[in-house]
């Protein structure tokens, strides 16, 4: 079945890659960043898989050193819905399959739709896949001093008059020849009110990503840590996390 959907991405992605290239405004390196991101997450949209987040929730004492309050684990299934809703939109349902207290004990009983920080998962979509084509024309784009062999590094920060847009800021490292987005270090994220409002309390947020290479052709943000300020109801203050997402699996063949 991956194979199938793989043939069908390349077909479609002839069409639109096409139509998005001709208008791409973006560096030449980045039109293909924002093609490969483009066929990575619809790939991804259509699949199960599983996400894995250890959160630690710090605070600081009267003398000014940080202590950790508290620690979570917490295992999630990602899929889409079988059917769109009232507004024509598919759902992405995420199903808690394994969680701890806060003090990182293993809970008897799971909630399987327990509130976690995995639960806003178009915020993270905003740090993982940033050079999506529909977001890189609202970018001012620099290219920056490579630090590895045959990659090329550009930042990328939200263009001074966009503000309904949910956008992020930092450096991407691309593949020099192919585009393809090796790691990403997120440092703000913009605008996320047009999301949420909920979600539009994450502070100040920051996040190293590392894409592996899926079917030869795709990158998936397979690996990430950072560290934030959330004023999200149940995840207020100081956080640093770890994160892990693999384990895909299509769901559904496409007509």
């Amino acid at each position: 079945m991956i194979r199938h959907l793989l043939i069908f991405l390349a077909l479609t992605a002839q069409v639109g890659s096409s139509a998005f290239a001709q208008n791409c405004k973006s560096p030449e390196l980045i039109c293909k960043a924002a093609a490969n991101q483009d066929r990575s997450l619809y790939f991804r949209d259509h699949c199960r898989y599983e996400q894995k987040i250890h959160v630690e929730e710090r605070f600081k004492s009267k003398g000014g050193d940080e202590r950790m309050e508290e620690t979570r684990d917490t295992t999630v299934i990602v899929e889409p819905a079988r059917k769109p809703d009232k507004t024509g939109e598919t759902p992405v349902n995420v199903r808690v399959t394994s969680d701890t207290d806060k003090k990182g004990n293993p809970k008897s009983k799971i909630k399987e739709d327990e509130p976690t920080l995995l639960s806003f998962g178009a915020v993270w979509d905003v740090a993982f896949f940033p050079l999506l084509p529909e977001r890189v024309s609202y970018y001012d784009f620099q290219e920056v001093v490579s630090g590895r062999k045959n990659e090329r590094w550009f930042r990328f920060v939200p263009r001074s008059d966009v503000t309904d847009r949910a956008l992020a800021s930092g450096v991407a490292q691309l593949d020099a020849e192919t585009g393809e987005v090796l790691t990403v270090k997120i440092e703000g994220l913009h605008n996320l009110d047009v999301l949420d409002k909920e979600a539009s309390k994450m502070g100040a947020f920051g996040a190293t990503i590392d894409y592996n290479q899926f079917e030869g052709t795709l990158r998936m943000p397979t690996l990430a840590r950072g560290s934030g300020v959330s004023g999200i109801r149940r995840f207020e203050g100081n956080f640093r996390f770890q994160f892990e997402e693999g384990k895909y699996v299509p769901l559904y063949k496409l007509e």
